[in-house]
């Protein structure tokens, strides 16, 4: 016979209810916060700080201050990408999920060759494509040059950079913003969409072209993420395509 609970114990069950309740409401406000800070601010602030730091900051290709550049530049880059790192990491743990859900898990030789295929064939298209548009007159490269490396620092804050941004940048507009905005849009197509014009937002210190490569990538990325269902390739491409640099300067 089934027992009948108390009104105490009936009380208990309420209680844990409305508990669980109001946690599941926290994780929610939680990762739209979070989702508003990766699609908005976060594209706006890097855009300003790269801008400014260019321009405001008396750093050009003519004459740069190099200290400037990596304190200016470099050290407060890599420090807001792991902040926001950290950040998707705290709002993952309060989802009470791992980080695997966002598809940081398949480190294997597999994705590795990928992502490095992949790196090959966009880059390359999206050379040839610059090579196009510069021969018609119809794309004037931008002028970042102030951004490159010059000294060994330089150029050893460039590849911890670069081993930030592809960490942090792949785990929020592709890992975290795909898989929790779909979430509420229920169109990977649209999704994709979104999470790529904020990526390319960020970009937009490299001029409209620049920015418009960058939403390429962005695509390019999001669809090789979602073939995989792992960051792991995402990673390595975008890696690969931010220490080009060092080898083969713009």
């Amino acid at each position: 016979m089934e027992q009948i609970p108390s009104s105490g114990q009936e009380k208990d069950y309420n209680l844990n209810e409305i508990s669980k309740s109001e946690e599941n409401r926290h994780s929610r406000i939680g990762t739209i916060f979070l989702l508003f800070f990766l699609l908005v601010i976060w594209p706006l602030s890097s855009y300003l700080l790269m801008s400014e730091s260019g321009q405001g900051s008396g750093l050009s290709a003519a004459g740069k201050d190099e200290l400037k550049v990596a304190t200016q530049i470099y050290i407060p880059t890599i420090l807001i990408q792991l902040l926001v790192f950290l950040l998707i990491f705290l709002i993952i743990l309060r989802e009470k999920d791992n980080l695997s859900s966002i598809g940081l898990k398949g480190f294997n030789f597999n994705n590795l060759l990928i992502g490095i295929i992949f790196w090959v064939v966009i880059s390359s298209f999206l050379l040839a494509l610059s090579l196009f548009l510069q021969f018609n007159k119809l794309f004037t490269p931008p002028e970042v040059t102030y951004l490159l490396p010059q000294t060994r620092i330089q150029k050893i804050l460039w590849v911890i950079m670069a081993s930030s941004a592809s960490l942090s940048e792949e785990s929020a507009f592709r890992g975290f913003v795909l898989t929790r905005l779909n979430f509420y849009l229920k169109n990977w197509w649209f999704t994709i969409l979104i999470a790529s014009l904020s990526f390319s937002l960020g970009h937009l210190y490299q001029g409209v072209i620049g920015m418009i490569f960058a939403g390429i990538y962005g695509v390019a990325f999001s669809l090789l993420f979602l073939w995989r269902k792992s960051l792991t390739p995402c990673i390595i491409a975008h890696f690969l395509q931010d220490i080009t640099p060092l080898f083969a300067p713009i």
